[in-house]
């Protein structure tokens, strides 16, 4: 067994963002010498691991087999 796991799949995905979400985001960025890209993956891993029900409702989905891995459908824009 290795002691270094393979790299995960980067995947392209556009999201939208608030403007002033989006300078915080480069401004961040460049704070800690990284790319933005760096910034959303890190942040969003952190948060969504720290939301316990979250993780709870995942469990549940992956118990039943709902297939919790499968991403969301596209939905239309609200506004």
């Amino acid at each position: 067994m290795s002691i270094i796991k393979k790299a995960p799949a980067i995947l392209n995905r556009e999201v939208r963002m608030e403007e002033p979400v989006s300078a915080l985001l480069d401004d961040y960025a460049l704070f800690i010498e990284s790319s933005p890209d760096h910034v959303v993956n890190s942040v969003l891993k952190k948060t969504l691991w720290r939301d316990q029900d979250y993780r709870k409702w995942r469990e549940l989905r992956k118990a039943r087999g709902d297939g919790a891995s499968r991403p969301p459908a596209e939905r239309p824009e609200k506004s």
